[in-house]
């Protein structure tokens, strides 16, 4: 996808179909795009590598993601524009003047219900330690995702300064090729995201209800894996996650946007498929993958895997691995 324009800069422009293929491509971090049920996923990616930072400016269609940037690494995002439901982080739903700033290796959960356009930046986590000992940051804690409503004007900047960078990527090469233009504008970028930072940011503190439905999804998900090989119930969940059946529902439907039920099937065709797509899926059969992924029904199986990817399990394994998998 990248390509060198000049020394320490890259540029790359890709259009997706898939949600799985469009999260491969993001840097920086990992990232995993599910899609919701009955919506189709479209999306394209702008990156600009300079140096150390990387900015990637996307839209996307209708999605659940699950994020971390990579240790040693600081990611800021933030909504560029939505024409329908604004998407939520961890449970917040937010507005165009709010941004996510995640330290490496913290994880976030997002969902976009409808369409969406985003920026992100990306820079060693040693600049965002030196900004907090020059000037106040709210809310910030090392190790810890915190969103942040940032005063309009310092919104605003922001947002042309990545649009400024997004036009970069369709700039003759020999404009990020000039002397010294990597660096000036990383420089530059950082200033601009110091700027929004130590400026008149408000921290969003999350109330006690957000924080209690994340600590139920995220205790759902380990359970998932802990008991992937067989189908789970909804009282299953609650027993374990000592919560009543309405705490269960109005916390999955709070951060993710569906039912739990809903959710874990989904979460479990999308690990199936991945799966599939695994060089190992070549020696594997599709009823294999169905079984160990909790799905004892084969049929049901394929009829939830062709309406949530568009194709059979047995079309998925075969593209993957050539006529020997069919």
């Amino acid at each position: 996808m990248l390509h060198a324009v000049g020394e320490g800069t890259a540029v790359g422009f890709r259009r997706f179909a898939q949600p799985e293929d469009f999260a491969a491509d993001l840097l920086g971090g990992q990232f995993e795009y599910l899609p919701i049920p009955g919506q189709p996923f479209s999306g394209t990616l702008r990156v600009v590598c300079l140096g150390d930072t990387v900015i990637q400016l996307a839209e996307d269609g209708a999605h659940i993601a699950r994020a971390a940037f990579d240790p040693g690494i600081v990611g800021l995002v933030f909504p560029r524009r939505c024409d329908g439901v604004p998407p939520s982080l961890n449970g917040t739903m937010l507005k165009p003047t709010d941004v996510l700033l995640a330290p490496g290796g913290a994880e976030f959960l997002a969902y976009a219900p409808d369409p969406l356009e985003w920026g992100a930046i990306a820079f060693p986590a040693g600049y965002l330690e030196e900004l907090a000992e020059l000037a106040p940051m709210p809310g910030h804690v090392t190790g810890s995702v915190r969103l942040l409503a940032l005063d309009p004007a310092a919104a605003a900047a922001l947002a042309a300064a990545y649009a400024g960078a997004a036009a970069l990527v369709d700039a003759p090469p020999d404009v990020l090729g000039r002397p010294d233009c990597a660096r000036i504008l990383a420089l530059s970028m950082r200033e601009m995201v110091a700027s929004a930072l130590t400026g008149d940011a408000v921290a969003l503190t999350p109330g006690r209800a957000t924080r209690e439905a994340l600590r139920v999804v995220r205790g759902a998900e380990e359970f998932l894996r802990a008991h992937l090989a067989r189908p789970i119930t909804r009282d299953e969940l609650c027993e374990a996650l000592a919560v009543s059946r309405r705490k269960l529902q109005d916390a999955f439907v709070a951060v993710l946007g569906l039912s739990p039920v809903a959710y874990l099937k989904m979460r479990r065709l999308v690990l199936a498929r991945r799966a599939l797509q695994e060089d190992e899926g070549a020696k594997r059969q599709v009823k294999s993958v169905a079984l160990s992924h909790g799905f004892w029904h084969f049929g049901y199986f394929a009829r939830d895997y062709r309406a949530l990817f568009g194709e059979t399990p047995s079309q998925t394994l075969a593209r993957r691995h050539g006529p020997r998998a069919a």
